[in-house]
């Protein structure tokens, strides 16, 4: 499984523990570095924990979430994503 490339152990055998291994092997690779380099590049600093509590996110189109991640910026301002770090709740969006 790609995941484990990605994560820490803890992350990983957390992944595990949250989502069934039919659906984890039907992410797609790319579209998940695609999107994973996308939070790194608007410094997510907390992708390991979206990874953990918003996997669904890295399945969707990369256009769609460059577009909420506008989004999100433009709602919340400039420290939009240390106000996500705090709540995550504001990528119910996705």
């Amino acid at each position: 499984m790609f995941l484990e490339k990605y994560l820490s152990e803890f992350y990983f055998n957390q992944v595990l523990d949250n989502y069934d291994r039919g659906y984890l092997n039907t992410l797609d690779e790319e579209n998940f570095i695609l999107i994973y380099n996308l939070f790194k590049k608007y410094n997510f600093y907390f992708v390991d924990d979206i990874v953990l509590n918003y996997l669904e996110i890295f399945s969707q189109d990369v256009d769609f979430v460059l577009e909420k991640i506008k989004y999100l910026k433009d709602k919340l301002g400039d420290k939009f994503n240390y106000k996500i770090g705090y709540d995550m709740s504001y990528l119910n969006v996705f």
